[in-house]
């Protein structure tokens, strides 16, 4: 059965279960030991396997585990439930412990030779389909689906750009997305919050990738070790000149936070062997490792307190 990148594990064995013409419940009995309230709708939780079910799973899908675990991102190793390996057991709660349920693009599973409707598992609300133009989120109205972005191409170049930075810089990439966010909920720049509405992450994103583009610069020169508390205020001035003087104001919080880091003294002769650092492992003030559930609201180094009435969701 056709595999679709992303997609949550619930929605893949319901898919599977219709398959092979049978219940989900009666599927899972094959896959492990487990409780479900009910036959639980793929649209509002996600299923959890241990490495034995998640082995189970792979022999009745008639798919290697290599393959299963790039597609499906909850059977990978830092989703997967702990427990005896000579046991195979599930969990279906009635809501994902962390990620979203969005809505995946149909004309992209249609590709696959997938008509029903399929869920991915995201770590934000929200989903952008670059190659079709459209926007999905967590809505289970199947009267709109999706927002067409034709009218607002410059929204899908940004999530392209944003693909790629992550692409380039992994886990620092991902930070640097959040802190854009981040930095564009401070009070002075007068934008709607992340969830104020459906559309706000289509309105916010373009600035927000612009911003994250901005700060690259600076964090790859950082995590290098090759900056020093003089090189800031001309990239401050610079970020000022392109993004204005409310953007400016909250990202110099977020570069006082962003200092050189301070490494131990080396001896001259071990100076010309050190190999450049890694620019794609976070560093101080971030946390690491960075989970590829977390949402945005969880990995920024920002918090502006007067935004926090939701402890929860202090910016999104």
């Amino acid at each position: 059965m056709p595999l679709i990148d992303g997609e949550s594990t619930g929605s893949y064995v319901t898919r599977l279960a219709i398959r092979h013409g049978e219940s989900v419940g009666h599927l899972l009995a094959t896959v492990g030991e487990g409780k479900t309230a009910a036959e639980i709708d793929p649209r509002l939780s996600e299923l959890y396997l241990n490495a034995a079910a998640r082995q189970r799973l792979a022999a009745l899908a008639g798919r290697s585990l290599a393959q299963l675990t790039r597609a499906l991102v909850s059977l990978r190793e830092e989703h997967l439930l702990p427990g005896r390996p000579e046991t195979a057991e599930y969990q279906w709660p009635w809501r994902p412990p962390s990620g979203y349920l969005v809505r995946g693009c149909a004309l992209c599973a249609a590709r696959r030779g997938v008509f029903e409707t399929v869920w991915l598992i995201r770590p934000d609300p929200w989903h952008i389909c670059v190659r079709h133009g459209r926007f999905h989120d967590t809505s289970r109205d199947d009267r709109v689906p999706f927002l067409d972005l034709s009218p607002g191409p410059h929204v899908v170049q940004a999530e392209q750009r944003r693909i790629q930075l992550v692409k380039r810089l992994g886990p620092v990439g991902r930070l640097l997305v959040a802190d854009a966010f981040a930095v564009l909920a401070h009070p002075d720049s007068f934008l709607p919050r992340l969830g104020t509405n459906r559309t706000t992450p289509l309105r916010l994103l373009p600035t927000a990738i612009h911003i994250a583009h901005r700060m690259a610069q600076l964090e790859r020169f950082r995590l290098d070790s090759r900056l020093v508390h003089s090189d800031y205020p001309h990239w401050l001035e610079k970020a000022r000149g392109d993004l204005g003087w409310r953007v400016g104001r909250a990202l110099e919080w977020w570069s006082a936070l962003h200092k050189p880091l301070q490494l131990p003294p080396l001896p001259r002769s071990r100076v010309a062997r050190v190999p450049v650092k890694d620019y794609r492992r976070p560093a101080s003030p971030h946390r690491s490792p960075v989970s590829e559930m977390a949402p945005l609201h969880a990995l920024s180094c920002l918090q502006w307190d007067i935004l926090a009435r939701d402890w929860r969701h202090p910016y999104g």
